[in-house]
């Protein structure tokens, strides 16, 4: 079964690697049906995951649709509500979303 997935490649990148796998597949008759489900992989893979935040009274509840885990920070709270620092030292409340693929809602985690 072909799944979704994400990969990060500029248009040349994509076009490079799948002639690169085109070549390699007329070599390597064992592997083809492996070097095809790749190939079809990278056809049909979409140039950015769309991910879904859902904010409900100014609060993260959900994240969807990410193929990665998501860094959520939320800065809403005294200072000693606030255990985490981000990336520039502002005072927060993080957790990691996991990756989730289908887009159903998420209650945020605390």
């Amino acid at each position: 079964m072909r799944m979704k997935v994400w990969i990060g490649l500029n248009p040349s990148e994509k076009t490079t690697l799948i002639e690169a796998l085109s070549s390699l597949r007329k070599s390597a008759r064992t592997r083809s049906a492996e070097l095809d489900a790749l190939t079809l992989k990278l056809l049909h893979s979409e140039a950015r995951p769309e991910i879904t935040i859902g904010v409900y009274g100014g609060q993260v509840q959900w994240v969807s649709g990410n193929p990665f885990p998501v860094r959520v920070c939320d800065y809403d709270g005294d200072q000693e509500e606030l255990p985490d620092l981000d990336d520039w030292n502002q005072r927060c409340r993080m957790w990691l979303e996991p990756a989730n693929m289908k887009h159903h809602r998420r209650e945020r985690r605390r």
